[in-house]
């Protein structure tokens, strides 16, 4: 009979299994990663993955929440910084993940977990209107310069933030 796992053996495993299906969603995107290659990678059985997260949905809710986590920390370190510096961080942290941003939008209408997920991305977003532009531009210019995002984005930044350097209030 199989030895009984400590919990700091499955937060172990469970931590294997996600960098291995961070690695691979990363590299070869969301619809070609499979549970089984995500297996082979953290050197533990099929149902093993299965055991740790029900779906491929759970598996990608729980990648991006360590990268958000990861990310937020980071932009938050960033307090001294200006909006600008922290808005380029966030887009930098969001350029690593861009291979799953469509697939993120697209299973949210499908999963639970990855619109709760990306619901949590925006509630976490220090300004709205700042994060759908972010988004919106990160999302449809896929194939954009990152230096000239980055204009786009810092120009459009300026004429929406007061001297205050808060985001300026939507028009009625």
């Amino acid at each position: 009979m199989p030895a009984t796992r400590s919990d700091l053996h499955r937060d172990v495993k469970r931590g294997e299994i996600l960098d291995a299906a961070e690695t691979l969603l990363l590299r070869d995107g969301y619809d070609k990663t499979t549970m089984a290659a995500i297996a082979r990678a953290a050197q533990v059985a099929n149902n093993s993955v299965y055991w740790y997260f029900p779906s491929k949905d759970d598996l990608l809710a729980a990648v991006l929440r360590r990268r958000q986590e990861r990310a937020f920390t980071e932009v938050a370190d960033l307090t001294t910084s200006s909006l600008e510096e922290r808005v380029l961080a966030l887009l930098a942290q969001l350029d690593q993940v861009a291979r799953l941003t469509s697939a993120v939008h697209e299973r949210a209408s499908h999963s639970a977990a990855v619109a709760e997920m990306h619901q949590a991305f925006h509630a976490a977003a220090e300004h709205d209107l700042v994060m759908a532009m972010v988004e919106g531009i990160h999302l449809h210019e896929r194939k954009r310069d990152p230096a000239a995002r980055n204009r786009l984005i810092l120009w459009t930044l300026r004429r929406l933030v007061g001297a205050s350097g808060e985001a300026a209030a939507p028009a009625p």
